[in-house]
């Protein structure tokens, strides 16, 4: 029987699951590309990927499944990836698509302000947009300023008792 929608019985998958295969075809590309240049044979049985696992921490299947575009990495084993190949973590990121390329490669540092920024100044610069988010990091930014504003003054009681 005909669905109207899709045309057949069938459920297509969520466009979330093929653009999750897709992103985890491209990462896998990438990193046997960039493992492959660093020195390491990947094709299976070669001894790479067990180097790999080694390495990293990560065991012997998940690299398998990731070189071969099965398993989308977590960041946190992109990480990984990156120190033992000796990469830009956040390059690694943009590249397999865990961050878009605009964050991935833009660069924070700005030249000196003669005014220091606000926490709100300074998250619209880096495109922090969440309410969430931006709550949470202003109050650890306003918290910060506190602590090392309180250090600087213990430093300059000491330096007066101290006599330096």
């Amino acid at each position: 029987m005909e669905d109207p929608t899709y045309g057949s019985r069938a459920t297509p998958p969520p466009p979330s699951l093929s653009g999750r295969q897709a992103q985890a075809r491209r990462a896998g590309a990438y990193l046997t590309a960039v493992a492959t240049e660093a020195g390491y044979d990947v094709r299976p049985r070669q001894g790479g990927r067990a180097q790999l696992a080694a390495l990293t921490g990560l065991s012997l299947t998940t690299i398998s499944r990731t070189l071969d575009g099965k398993t989308l990495p977590l960041p946190s084993q992109l990480m990984m990836w990156a120190t033992v190949l000796n990469l830009d973590h956040r390059r690694m990121l943009v590249e397999t698509g865990h961050i878009p390329e605009q964050r991935g490669t833009q660069d924070v540092s700005r030249e000196a302000a003669s005014e220091p920024l606000s926490p709100d100044e300074a998250m619209d610069m880096w495109g922090i947009t969440d309410p969430i988010i931006r709550k949470t990091l202003s109050g650890s930014i306003v918290q910060a300023i506190r602590l090392q504003e309180e250090l600087d003054s213990a430093d300059g009681l000491r330096a007066v008792v101290g006599g330096g």
